[in-house]
């Protein structure tokens, strides 16, 4: 198992902050490595300033530039109006080019990257997030105990105006690929049933993950996210990681096979769960 970090250079402060608070309330004790992904290499103040505040290892990986750009059958001019229209309606970080390769990659990418390989868990952290309680358990081996494979800590809900076209897609997929759809997968929490069943929106806010490497690396989910990303919804919308993966554990998954870790208090700017 290891904890993942997709961050900047620039951002620097923000992953200190985010490795004190969860080396004191859980990694000190446990030494799982840190690995950090950024698109461009990490420069030697960085890996110093990380490596001095754990005594577990730390890795550092640089993107693929195939994992990171635009894919060669989005078309240039629609996506460039597509940031355009929007930044000017006001959809957050509609007119970043980088939120959409950064939601694109931590969609159907960082599983792949090779420094992954020899792991099966990984546990999600953001710059600047705060954990306020001390988790005096290891939530890997819960989660291997229990035949888990998705462990979240909140749900919240996002500008439906990013992603129009992600439901209607997702219902296609399901009709085409029938055989991919777990037997217990319960949709009802995700349904607006006073508007003719459309996606409300609701989602696993997935800055907070923890989860099987093997569930991102099935045929399934690979099968799913191929689907999704050839529609060109990165790109043309701004398609999130966090509903595609909430669509994706709510298809391919039983409720017995994700956890809520309600007893971990985490903070993600305004956002917030306290036990």
């Amino acid at each position: 198992a290891a904890l993942i970090s997709l961050v900047r250079n620039s951002e620097l402060e923000g992953i200190e902050q985010s490795m004190r608070h969860l080396e004191a309330r859980f990694n000190h004790k446990y030494n799982y490595p840190w690995i950090f992904f950024n698109d461009v290499p990490f420069d030697d103040t960085f890996k110093a300033r990380t490596q001095n505040l754990t005594s577990a290892e730390c890795f550092y990986a640089t993107v693929p530039e195939s994992h990171w750009s635009l894919p060669k059958w989005i078309d240039e001019s629609r996506f460039i109006s597509s940031l355009e229209y929007l930044g000017a309606i006001g959809v957050g970080k509609g007119w970043m080019i980088s939120y959409r390769h950064m939601c694109r990659w931590n969609s159907g990418f960082f599983y792949k990257h090779p420094i992954l390989d020899d792991y099966d868990w990984y546990w999600r952290v953001e710059p600047d997030v705060h954990f306020f309680c001390d988790v005096d358990y290891d939530p890997f081996t819960f989660m291997e105990e229990n035949n888990l494979k998705y462990g979240f800590n909140m749900n919240i809900l996002d500008d439906a105006r990013s992603f129009p076209s992600m439901w209607r897609q997702t219902q296609e997929f399901m009709s085409e690929y029938p055989e991919f759809i777990h037997p217990e997968a319960d949709f009802s929490w995700i349904i607006d049933h006073k508007n003719d069943g459309e996606y409300n929106n609701c989602q696993f806010f997935s800055n907070f993950e923890i989860g099987s490497l093997d569930f991102f690396r099935s045929k399934t989910y690979n099968t799913y996210f191929d689907y999704i990303d050839r529609k060109g919804g990165f790109y043309y919308e701004r398609f999130g990681d966090a509903p595609l993966h909430t669509l994706a554990v709510v298809l391919f998954l039983s409720k017995r096979e994700t956890h809520f870790f309600r007893d971990i208090g985490y903070q993600h700017d305004i956002n917030k769960q306290c036990p």
